[in-house]
């Protein structure tokens, strides 16, 4: 990820003393109408949760907690929070407590136990390295949301780009060094939103018109804007500046538990023999009880639908604070393909907590490496294989069909498949479940992927 000399006491001063920032305001686009002439924030802040990626110097904390909002702010650069506690502190009276964080956003276990409302980020996001760490960072702030609730976030247009007429609509790096920052497409922006689960509910593009000539007074229209003196920008941006856009925010919704479009998902409930797979209902013909070194488990044949016949649920797991660690990384012994693999992954991740607790319960998981299409290039990511020793009888019950594994997060396959468990951070409340699925030999069991209505939008 690029730090952008976000670590350096004197390049923070220089943005600190270059930009005046609303404290009243919600801000989005740097010298371009704020919340209150767009009006993105739909819901009733009072005691909501609001956290804001990348708060820098915490202007939009303040401005929602004057709202009566819950807020919670990180950020990289601790010289950007040190400037934020001292813009707090005159608010220590008047303002619910504003709660810091000096975190990287990858790391989404910030704030344990804590849903949230509202999520913002002005420009954090360009960043990350690439379109993947994007879409994981959007999957795991989906968890992050409660059912309803918003993320608005904003980065620079890529217009901006200085070749993206070359481009074809791929995301790109502003230059090679690493201080250079990530400005994406929206065809890897929307499909990343629609493959989590997002409803894309408003997009908004930002300009200037000759942002060079603004004067102070001219600017304070604009809740992001310079100090006295301090007009940042040079006139040969103008001519570009008044042709296209600088900035473009979008505005997404978490629409339920699950998400949109159910219908291409392998979601479904999984309780008192009631089975809903893909949006549909489906008939339990016959199920079967079974017991394995002392634990007893339960496997269902399904009625003719479709190539699914089969499910048994191996493990089911609500995360707890005492589940949590306290360290940054992992190290896991793993049986890869029958030999010893030493993998090292992010403690709080799925697959540090759940390889743990399946062997905690008896059941020893075997992983094998798959290949599958990236954002831009084929990658590579474990899974996992086999459970044993469980995985004897499954085979018996469903002898001729084939059997895998599936690992499901909240009710559902995280982003169809395409995220790997190791870059999902797991938070208290996440219900953790993995289950034998069978399926007819040399069938796909995913239903065909149809055209995604957002992404035809663009």
């Amino acid at each position: 990820m690029s730090s952008q000399h976000w670590d350096e006491k004197s390049f923070c001063e220089d943005y600190s003393s270059t930009w005046e920032i609303s404290e009243d305001e919600v801000h989005y686009g740097w010298l371009a109408p704020g919340e209150r002439q767009l009006n993105l924030i739909d819901i009733d802040l009072v005691n909501a949760n609001v956290l804001d990626i990348g708060c820098g110097m915490g202007e939009n904390l303040i401005a929602l907690a004057h709202k009566g909002a819950n807020a919670h702010g990180i950020d990289i650069s601790s010289h950007m929070l040190e400037v934020a506690r001292k813009k707090l502190a005159p608010y220590h009276d008047s303002l619910t407590p504003v709660h810091l964080k000096q975190q990287d956003m990858r790391k989404t276990d910030f704030f344990p136990g804590i849903s949230f409302d509202l999520i913002l980020s002005a420009y954090s996001l360009e960043y990350l390295s690439n379109p993947g760490e994007l879409k994981e960072l959007f999957y795991n702030l989906f968890k992050r949301l409660k059912p309803g609730g918003i993320f608005i976030f904003c980065f620079s247009h890529q217009l901006q780009h200085y070749r993206h007429n070359m481009l074809a609509n791929h995301s790109s790096k502003t230059g090679d060094d690493q201080f250079s920052t990530l400005i994406y497409s929206f065809r890897d922006v929307v499909s990343a939103l629609s493959e989590v689960g997002f409803l894309i509910e408003r997009v908004v593009e930002q300009g200037t018109q000759n942002p060079s000539q603004l004067s102070y007074e001219e600017a304070r229209q604009f809740p992001y804007h310079f100090h006295p003196g301090k007009n940042p920008c040079h006139p040969q941006f103008d001519k570009q500046s008044n042709q296209v856009p600088h900035t473009v925010i979008y505005k997404v919704r978490k629409l339920d538990s699950h998400g949109l479009k159910q219908d291409q998902q392998l979601t479904f409930n999984y309780r008192n023999n009631q089975i809903r797979i893909w949006g549909q209902n489906r008939t339990i013909d016959e199920s079967f009880d079974f017991a394995v070194q002392g634990r007893t488990y339960c496997a269902h044949k399904l009625a003719r639908y479709d190539n699914v016949v089969g499910l048994c649920e191996a493990f089911n797991l609500e995360v707890e604070p005492q589940h949590l660690q306290p360290f940054d990384e992992a190290e896991l012994k793993l049986d890869l393909d029958g030999t010893v693999h030493h993998r090292s992954v992010p403690a709080n991740s799925i697959q540090a907590l759940l390889h743990s607790q399946l062997l905690q319960e008896g059941l020893s998981p075997c992983y094998s490496r798959s290949t599958f299409i990236g954002n831009q290039e084929m990658e590579t990511g474990l899974y996992i294989k086999r459970l044993d020793p469980i995985y004897g009888q499954i085979g018996r019950l469903f002898p001729d069909q084939q059997l895998g594994i599936l690992v499901f997060i909240n009710g559902e396959e995280p982003a169809h498949g395409t995220i790997g468990l190791e870059d999902i951070t797991a938070t208290v409340g996440d219900r953790i479940q993995v289950f034998y699925i069978a399926t007819r030999w040399g069938k796909a069991w995913r239903p065909k992927s149809r055209a995604d209505e957002q992404l035809d939008l663009f």
